[in-house]
């Protein structure tokens, strides 16, 4: 009775918060509870972000309330990495577009939802690709590559995602944006 007090309550709070989506019915809870891996962790709730404005609200909350948080794109990790009993964002509903390119291709700014088949579809116009290939680029997300400094079957002639970054916004655990 106590979590699904919580989860009310959390839930009541982010939906009069945030512009973006708030569930807290067990269909999602289930749906956000496992990833790629064998581990299974019911979320409190789950929350889709409309933008970084959304990201930050939500995770001041969680930081004023001792929950945990936890940034989902595909859940195609294999170490439960995306998994919370807390807050889980969802970040492939709406966080999930291409913003621009530079200099032919050569800049693309992103959100952490768009998958990086995708990505490199758009950045094919350029004649360009993301040189990292994780196995699973046809769902994997920028921000989970990102998040796990992903690589791919080609690790040794192009590196990791880490060696094709310039820059990176980040909302950290106290709820402020940080540009690295």
């Amino acid at each position: 009775m106590a979590a699904n007090s919580t989860a009310q309550t959390a839930a009541k709070y982010l939906s009069g918060h945030v512009r973006g989506d708030v569930f807290t019915d067990v269909l999602h809870r289930a749906a956000f509870s496992r990833d790629s891996s064998i581990y299974q962790i019911i979320p409190l709730c789950v929350v889709a972000p409309l933008d970084a404005a959304d990201v930050i609200v939500a995770v001041k909350y969680a930081a004023e309330k001792s929950i945990h948080v936890a940034a989902r794109g595909a859940g195609s990790g294999l170490a439960g990495e995306s998994l919370s009993s807390g807050i889980v964002f969802d970040m492939t509903r709406y966080m999930n577009k291409i913003i621009g390119v530079s200099n032919n291709g050569e800049l693309v700014i992103c959100q952490p939802g768009v998958v990086l088949d995708d990505l490199n579809n758009y950045l094919s116009g350029y004649n360009r690709k993301i040189g990292p290939d994780p196995s699973s680029s046809n769902r994997a997300t920028i921000g989970g590559i990102v998040a796990n400094n992903s690589t791919g079957a080609h690790s040794l002639q192009y590196g990791h995602i880490a060696d094709y970054l310039e820059s990176v916004e980040a909302v950290l655990a106290d709820g402020s944006l940080l540009e690295l």
